[in-house]
């Protein structure tokens, strides 16, 4: 998908937008699953959610709290089982987001049979002291023949111009409304300095890059450009556009109001339905949901639609009180500007005590399901690449996220949703979930090794001595499981691209568990097996950390001019002395086990020291981007339907490399 802009489709007209009453306040619903017509339900209004998240302007920058409003729609989404209930709630839901487009439809609003007004004249006033008055109503079709009467007006452009743009009711074509500005040239002859005309813009979104040392959403605008609009004359002239909710503005008419060459006078308020794109979200038979996926943007950076100044509609006793306000404002030449400043905020969060808390409301707990799903779906390198459709994962997850009775379960419930998609970099962390594992540990690590569980490690103690606990050792069952039991019963518990991967994640989970005693076997070397009831205890993690790195220096000299050189465990405060000091030896042994502290300026300091090339590729990275709603409601279907728009970067790492160590290296790694 390009950045070339919405297609532009008939939008038909709507009904004003009313105020609904405050919601009522809902008690927390019991925890228990959804049948599977409220799991349906739920299903769509997270992907409602998700495609508003990601592409309606109002999420991304203006902080409108679509993540709260989810909450609270959840418990009434859930139980609406009728066509009224239902359009309710989604109307309430699409409330946070403040916008007439973004809307619920019925089948009779959408199905707008309204026969097209065709114009062949043009409607031409000039009044006794010279004002030129243009009536071109937008909710039109405009002939050919129409374009004769424009131009024989436009030979002559006097200096005060009324443009009335109102129209009544009727279906709008936009690109009839363009063509026809376009052939006529009329902006080209309104105006006296260049401009560009508006332009619509709409969000792009995808993956992720790292920003000042931390990874962020990779999202951003992409602007459909706007013509350049160049004046026929240099006469200076003074331009009053009206408008009101039916007129369809060009967006020639828009830059020039944008670039203080015309003043905006609406009746009521203004749409700019026909001009955005949006997308149509089926939710039930006769019931759909319109939701808003870009917006305009002016040359001073504004964006949206705003008159400088608002009248109020006919009357009986003033039937044109726009015309007449644009009459005195063109006579006085006291012209109204409103206020143009683009409106910018930071995107909504949510309270933070859902963050603290382990255990949050129901709506709160489907939120988090749906954001696994969405950040899955739309942002994830390898998302067509899943052994598991991440749509039948996120269904299967739901009842029991609604279901979760205490925050261990609900903890459980996102480790078996993220350990169905198959990347090691896809992980869960917190107290809770360490929890759900368990925060004792036996007294030894293990490694998988051709089909087999390993001891590598054990602790020495008096426990493991007298248990006759060895490296070498095989380990065969665990917590009264065969290990393949086992391993069939966790395999959820991580995310791993292959079973080698997944092996080795859960060798390092099997020692933790709750305390007690666990029942393991062991195979011998020689073959013998024995049952052993090894205990688990909360001291025993803290010393299988030390196992592997005795309690010695993190930088030390070891025989034959050899350096030995932790990454993992030299600080900010002392890795240039490590360095310094054994910048002289024959060869570095560089432990690179483990994960780097939350500085990177150790990683810095080492890889300065070692590095040979002044610029040197560290990664070829792939990204991938959508810049509209994908409508596809599975992978299998987006993977055709829906073409990402991708881009290849190659990072790389620059620097000196003057008195860099010359010896040799050695890493270790897992």
């Amino acid at each position: 998908m390009g950045s070339a802009g919405p297609v532009v489709r008939e939008v038909p007209a709507i009904r004003p937008v009313v105020a609904l009453p405050p919601a009522p306040a809902d008690p927390e619903p019991d925890a228990a699953a959804s049948d599977s017509a409220g799991t349906a339900r739920l299903m769509r209004l997270a992907w409602v959610w998700h495609l508003a998240s990601l592409h309606h302007p109002a999420v991304a920058v203006r902080g409108a709290p679509l993540d709260s409003a989810f909450i609270r729609a959840v418990t009434l989404v859930r139980r609406a089982d009728t066509p009224e209930a239902l359009a309710l709630a989604y109307r309430r839901f699409l409330g946070a987001l403040q916008d007439p487009l973004s809307r619920v439809e019925t089948a009779d609003d959408a199905d707008d049979r309204r026969p097209l007004t065709r114009v062949d004249v043009v409607n031409v006033e000039q009044t006794a002291d010279s004002i030129l008055v243009l009536q071109l109503p937008t909710a039109s079709v405009y002939a050919e023949a129409a374009d004769v009467g424009l131009r024989t007006a436009l030979r002559a452009v006097p200096s005060r111009v009324i443009l009335d743009l109102r129209a009544t009711a009727g279906r709008t074509l936009v690109d009839s409304v363009e063509a026809f500005f376009a052939r006529t040239a009329l902006v080209e002859r309104l105006a006296s300095v260049p401009f560009t005309e508006s332009s619509v813009r709409v969000r792009r979104v995808g993956g992720a890059r790292e920003l000042a040392g931390s990874w962020r959403f990779d999202d951003a605008w992409v602007l459909r450009d706007g013509r350049l609009i160049l004046p026929q004359d240099t006469g200076t002239r003074h331009v009053v556009v009206l408008a009101n909710a039916e007129t369809v503005l060009p967006r020639a008419v828009l830059g020039l109001v944008a670039s203080g060459r015309a003043t905006l006078v609406a009746e009521d308020g203004l749409r700019d339905d026909a001009l955005v794109p949006s997308v149509v979200i089926p939710l039930r038979d006769g019931l759909q949901l319109r939701l808003r996926t870009g917006e305009l943007l002016h040359a001073d950076g504004s964006s949206d639609l705003r008159a400088d100044t608002v009248v109020s509609a006919p009357t009986p006793t003033d039937s044109n009180p726009a015309r007449r306000v644009a009459l005195e404002m063109l006579r006085t030449q006291r012209y109204v500007r409103a206020s143009r400043l683009p409106v910018v905020r930071a995107p909504a969060q949510l309270p933070g005590y859902y963050d603290r808390d382990p255990y949050p409301f129901m709506g709160a707990r489907v939120l988090a399901a749906a954001r696994i799903w969405s950040s899955m779906r739309a942002r994830h390198a390898h998302r067509d690449l899943y052994d598991d459709d991440a749509d039948a994962v996120f269904e299967r997850a739901l009842p029991r996220f609604e279901s979760a009775r205490y925050a261990v379960e609900y903890a459980a419930t996102v480790r078996a949703m993220v350990g169905a998609f198959a990347d090691a970099q896809v992980r869960v962390t917190g107290a809770t979930m360490d929890s759900t594992r368990g925060v004792a540990a036996l007294p030894f690590r293990v490694q998988w090794v051709e089909g087999r569980a390993i001891i590598r490690d054990v602790v020495r103690d008096s426990v493991t001595r007298a248990l006759g606990l060895e490296t070498g050792q095989e380990l065969t069952a665990v917590d009264g499981y065969p290990l393949p039991s086992w391993l069939i019963d966790h395999q959820r518990d991580v995310s791993a691209p292959n079973e080698w991967t997944r092996q080795r994640l859960l060798m390092a989970q099997l020692p933790y568990g709750p305390p007690g005693n666990s029942l393991v076997r062991l195979r011998e070397v020689t073959g013998r097996e024995r049952q052993l009831a090894v205990p688990r205890t909360l001291a025993y993690p803290a010393l299988l950390a030390q196992v592997e790195r005795p309690q010695q220096a993190a930088a030390m000299a070891l025989p034959n001019g050899i350096a030995y050189l932790d990454v993992n465990r030299l600080t900010d405060q002392t890795v240039d002395d490590a360095i310094a000091r054994h910048r002289a030896a024959r060869a570095w042994i560089v432990d690179l086990r483990g994960a780097l502290a939350d500085s990177s300026v150790v990683g810095e300091r080492v890889l300065a020291a070692l590095r040979t090339r002044p610029v040197a590729v560290t990664a070829v990275e792939l990204h991938r981007y959508q810049s509209s709603p994908c409508l596809a409601l599975t992978l299998r279907e987006a993977a055709a339907q829906c073409p990402d728009e991708r881009e290849t970067r190659a990072p790389g790492s620059r620097g000196g490399t003057s008195g860099h160590f010359a010896g040799g290296v050695v890493g270790l790694l897992y």
